[in-house]
């Protein structure tokens, strides 16, 4: 009895060991990274229960770093944002596995590697707000902000697209007149743009980001609409609608005329029944 006992604690002393030395964890699998304006997070699959999880993460410029949020987490994501803040270099992240239960870290944890990222040409890049200005009878203004990022200056204000590619960023604008279907495409490096317009027209506009170096778009925009200076009415309302207008109108009349008509037989037939009482 004393012997199996014995044997029973060194089997449970064995498994607990091979527990706290990750053998029996398995790594981590679909490790792969999300960037959008350069907020930058990993994400993966777990493989085992009762896992947390430490994330690391290096460049080829910088050594390796671990965010305190991402260590010993049993979340299956972590956003590596502040750690990735040259946005030139090349990152490799690795997610550790450890038992939820041990508080140790040990040497040789379970470890899935992330391919790598370069966030200049693998971040994707959203709209770019815009607005849309009638300056005059002939003369439409538009002006581009350029978006906001999630990398940020020494002072922790965050940069914009322009910031970060400088140049190597351009706008290509998409441009119709109203109630038309002709698209037509301007590039621009500027923020502000002044169009020439046909006067009293309605014009259309969206907008889309562009990166020259590395080659890659946003996306493109909503569209707004300048007004319509010096435009008719008529024009406003639509050719349908004024056409209903006027059917409307010509409608009025003729019941007017209708009613005037009828109202005039039955004076004439009044007034011919009280000169000839004897017809009546």
């Amino acid at each position: 009895m004393g012997s199996a006992a014995i044997t029973l604690g060194f089997v449970l002393v064995c498994l607990h060991c091979r527990l706290s030395s990750g053998t029996l964890l398995k790594p981590v699998t679909n490790v792969k990274w999300k960037s959008f304006n350069f907020l930058t997070s990993l994400e993966w699959e777990k493989t085992s229960e009762d896992v947390t999880y430490s994330v690391r993460v290096s460049g080829i410029k910088s050594n390796w770093k671990k965010k305190p949020e991402c260590t010993r987490t049993t979340t299956t994501s972590c956003d590596l944002t502040s750690a990735m803040q040259n946005v030139s270099d090349t990152y490799t992240a690795e997610v550790l596995s450890y038992p939820a239960g041990d508080a140790e870290e040990n040497e040789d944890p379970p470890i899935a590697k992330s391919p790598p990222i370069q966030l200049l040409r693998d971040t994707l890049i959203g709209q770019a707000n815009f607005t849309v200005t009638r300056k005059n009878t002939t003369e439409i203004e538009l002006k581009i902000y350029d978006p906001f990022t999630h990398i940020r200056f020494l002072n922790h204000t965050r940069k914009t697209l322009r910031d970060i590619y400088g140049s190597e960023l351009e706008y290509k604008v998409f441009y119709w007149k109203d109630r038309t279907s002709g698209k037509k495409t301007r590039i621009t490096k500027e923020q502000v743009i002044l169009m020439d317009g046909d006067p009293g027209v309605s014009y259309c506009f969206s907008i889309q980001p562009h990166i020259t170096s590395p080659y890659k778009y946003g996306q493109e925009s909503g569209f707004k609409c300048s007004s319509s200076e010096g435009r008719s009415p008529i024009d406003d309302i639509g050719t349908g609608a004024y056409a209903l207008m006027v059917l409307g109108v010509l409608l009025l009349i003729a019941v007017v005329v209708g009613i005037t008509v009828c109202m005039c037989r039955r004076k004439t037939a009044h007034t011919l029944a009280e000169a000839n009482p004897l017809t009546a």
